[in-house]
């Protein structure tokens, strides 16, 4: 599923709001600055995750092709999660 830039950025305004409310963060720098900080990361980790389910998609059409009757859906979670971890990315 594909996340819209203002999905995004809502969810970090989000956090970033909760967290100040709670008391549990201090900024050090402007906060627009944590703020696009923030927003840069989570683009980033989408991305790195798109990356991960493509390959997972490669990997799950080659074994389709010798086993048709394989589980799609569960075969490509467990190579996802395979992949994923080999990269030390968290899911």
């Amino acid at each position: 599923m594909k996340i819209k830039q203002e999905q995004v950025e809502s969810v970090c305004r989000l956090i970033l709001g909760t967290l100040k409310e709670k008391k549990m963060i201090t900024f050090k720098v402007p906060e627009p600055k944590v703020y696009q900080k923030l927003v840069e990361t989570f683009v980033h980790n989408l991305k790195q995750e798109e990356v991960i389910d493509e390959q997972a998609k490669e990997i799950l059409e080659k074994n389709l092709e010798a086993h048709p009757d394989l589980d799609r859906q569960k075969m490509f979670l467990m190579i996802k999660r395979k992949l994923a971890k080999d990269k030390g990315f968290v899911l």
